[in-house]
């Protein structure tokens, strides 16, 4: 199938319109805004993209009997120009504008546009009489500029927005305080509300002090698009309002960047500012019932507001606590790695014969296989391959090679943690970072500035760098993780019973896997057996080929084929639940956790072989990752306000994976190390046990 040519669902195409067009009607009294609103739609697509042909489809069955007519006029008029492909020209496009003119009562070709009416001011009376409306819910926007705001723009019906300026008697302080009484009376909705609660206390969450299990969703007071947007498609991963803006209600709304540019937002033109501000809370009253009815209708309501909204208060709660991070440690410990950093490059020099950058993977590329005539992988236009996985085959033989990743190990460490930390620190002596939960496709939290959910483990030196961050005066880490959490998952969601049995005798889950797959008594297998039924017990999780196993284990694929052969023959209802869960997101085009969140797996019918193979590498392990983040997210909430609960002076400041890390009070250790363990193992139930590791320290490195 061509890549150039459209295929679009007619009947599909005008329903959309007819919902999302005001009404109207052609001169002869029929409703025609479904038929508008669908070529106007198309022709948007087809001036906006690079497609050379068009084939739209069209269905009798179940159609709406007021959609009919519309769903015919709009076949009439696309079959006048052709059926079955129809090759885009300008006469198409010509024809299809003619069409819209013939049916917009103005003869004007118009598309969506902000139905509103705006307002600014910052007349203390008008203000206060302002945040007294009844109303069931209101959409509100906090325009700021580096963490100073300058403005809150809000609207209780959707249509007149208010924008009120921080100036005079209207301070930040006062309009946060305003939003906070406002929370308790109805639903508000923002995006990114996360941001929001700098600066306003959401009555829902700070007065709350149990989770979230099992309760009627029906009385949810807040509501983000952005996180109800990324629900519905999380394979897009930067939503902003204008993209919300233009894929909900088909308007289009100026990127931030091209209204301002880099100048400080308080220097622009005030009309500019308010009507910007003013614009993104029209887009979120009126975004919000759709996101809301298509969350419904993916089965998502229960994961968006017993999961993801209470997530998102506990979020910025753990932001605004950070984590303390020793200044003098960090450099101390930037100073080892210095002079280890030095030795290797000593050492790579003298076995090379010669100085080079070793950062250069040209350089290091002609020196490792052309002067030292190490075997190589084909050469290519760019030069040799000095990728992780190629040094790492030739390591064990060249030393120079172990050196050389060594290197890159340290001096990454150097640059990304003891330099890169730095930065982040501070006037607090705290690290900040900002927790993401819509970034990845599976659900999984992650962070950014700085990046936390990367610190290393691999190797003892980079585990030293966890020394740094340490707790207030007094108080220690209580450091919790999952024990195999993807792995109990997997036994859970195969319904296995070898894999459930393994798991309820309560041994070494690997050495009872080698046991079973290599035929030996449990208390005969080697350390060399469990490393390959380990192996294969984390692969299987994600799909590994019997390529990707042969090269982890350094063994032939043939071998590889093999362990995997006797793996599925001890556990069969492993392979039994990939093959479903493939065919079921081949039939569905996405896969899904136990919780209903949904991953789309586009690549499963991709004409690509390689790009097929990875679909379905997702869609066995999108469920099994996808569930252990929703676990996660469980347990935080029930931790969060479980510590609420007991008014425990001990906070939870970290998730890192599977790990929850609390900055806990002296008096209070039993307590909260009980309490970590018991929330965490009981965040779900499963046809295994749930196992917790915890640990206390005075430092991370010793908590973990």
């Amino acid at each position: 199938m061509s890549e150039n040519l459209l295929i679009i669902n007619g009947n599909e195409l005008v329903s959309d319109a007819f919902y999302k067009t005001p009404a109207f009607t052609d001169s002869d009294g029929v409703f025609v805004n479904g038929v508008y609103g669908g070529i106007f739609k198309l022709i948007s697509i087809l001036k906006t993209s690079e497609y050379k042909s068009m084939s739209i489809s069209f269905s009798e069955d179940s159609v709406n009997e007021r959609l009919k007519p519309q769903i015919l006029k709009f076949r009439e008029i696309i079959e006048e120009n052709g059926q079955g492909e129809i090759a885009v020209t300008k006469e198409l496009l010509e024809s299809l504008e003619n069409a819209l003119k013939n049916l917009s009562p103005s003869g004007e070709v118009k598309g969506a546009s902000f139905d509103m009416t705006m307002k600014v001011t910052s007349d203390l009376n008008e203000v206060e009489a302002l945040f007294e409306t009844r109303a069931d819910r209101a959409a509100f926007y906090f325009l700021t500029d580096k963490e100073k705001i300058l403005g809150l723009s809000i609207t209780f019906d959707g249509s007149n927005v208010t924008y009120i300026p921080v100036e005079n008697f209207i301070t930040a302080d006062y309009l946060g305080k305003k939003l906070t009484l406002l929370s308790e009376k109805m639903s508000l909705c923002s995006f990114d509300i996360k941001e929001s609660y700098k600066y306003f206390d959401p009555y829902e969450f700070v007065n709350r002090t149990n989770g979230y299990k099992d309760e009627d969703v029906s009385g949810n007071k807040s509501f983000d698009v952005l996180i109800g947007a990324y629900l519905i498609n999380p394979l897009k991963n930067d939503y902003e309002p204008w993209d919300v803006a233009k894929e909900y209600l088909k308007l289009t709304l100026p990127k931030r960047a091209d209204l301002f540019g880099k100048e400080p937002l308080e220097n622009a033109d005030v009309k500019v500012l308010s009507d910007y501000a003013s614009k993104i809370a029209y887009i979120c009253y009126n975004a919000e019932p759709i996101i809301r009815a298509k969350l419904v209708k993916t089965g998502m309501e229960r994961l968006m507001y017993n999961i993801e909204m209470p997530l998102s208060y506990i979020l910025y709660s753990m932001e605004k606590e950070g984590i303390i991070v020793k200044r003098d440690e960090l450099k101390a410990y930037g100073d080892k790695l210095l002079v280890r950093i030095d030795e290797l490059e000593k050492a790579i020099y003298e076995a090379a014969g010669v100085e080079f950058n070793i950062n250069s993977p040209k350089q290091l590329g002609e020196i490792l296989f052309e002067r030292l005539g190490l075997p190589a992988e084909k050469k290519t236009k760019s030069g040799y391959s000095t990728a992780a996985d190629v040094l790492e085959k030739l390591a064990p033989e060249h030393k120079i090679v172990a050196d050389i990743l060594e290197y890159r190990g340290l001096t990454k460490l150097k640059s990304t943690y003891a330099d890169g930390l730095a930065a982040f620190i501070a006037d607090d002596n705290r690290i900040h970072t900002s927790f993401n939960q819509t970034i990845t496709a599976t659900g999984r939290i992650s962070s950014t500035e700085p990046n936390l959910q990367n610190i290393p483990m691999r190797t003892e030196l980079g585990r030293l760098i966890r020394k740094v961050f340490v707790p207030k005066d007094g108080y220690v880490f209580a450091d919790a993780d999952y024990s195999q959490i993807e792995l109990r998952i997997l036994a859970h969601m195969s319904k296995d019973k070898g894999l459930i049995d393994a798991y309820h005798e309560g041994e070494d889950i690997h050495r009872i896997t080698a046991s079973k797959v290599f035929h030996v008594p449990f208390e005969e297998v080697t350390p060399l057996q469990r490393r390959n039924a380990k192996a294969v017990n984390f692969g299987i999780v994600y799909g590994i080929s019997a390529f990707g196993l042969s090269q982890d284990l350094s063994i032939s694929a043939h071998e590889a084929k093999e362990y995997m052969e006797k793996y599925f023959e001890t556990y069969p209802g492993v392979k039994k639940y990939q093959e479903d869960v493939i065919a079921s997101a081949k039939a569905k085009g996405y896969s899904e956790t136990m919780f209903g969140r949904r991953r789309p797996v586009p690549e499963l019918k991709a004409s690509n072989f390689n790009l097929r193979q990875f679909g379905e590498r997702v869609a066995m392990n999108a469920p099994i990752q996808g569930t252990a983040a929703d676990i996660m997210k469980i347990a935080m909430i029930d931790v969060f306000f479980k510590l609420k609960e007991l008014s425990l002076k001990s906070k939870l400041i970290l998730q890192i994976h599977d790990e929850l890390v609390i900055e806990t009070a002296p008096d209070e250790v039993d307590t909260v190390t009980k309490l970590l363990a018991e929330e965490m193992e009981k965040a779900v139930t499963l046809s295994v046990p749930m196992e917790v590791d915890c640990h206390t320290g005075s430092d991370w490195y010793e908590a973990k």
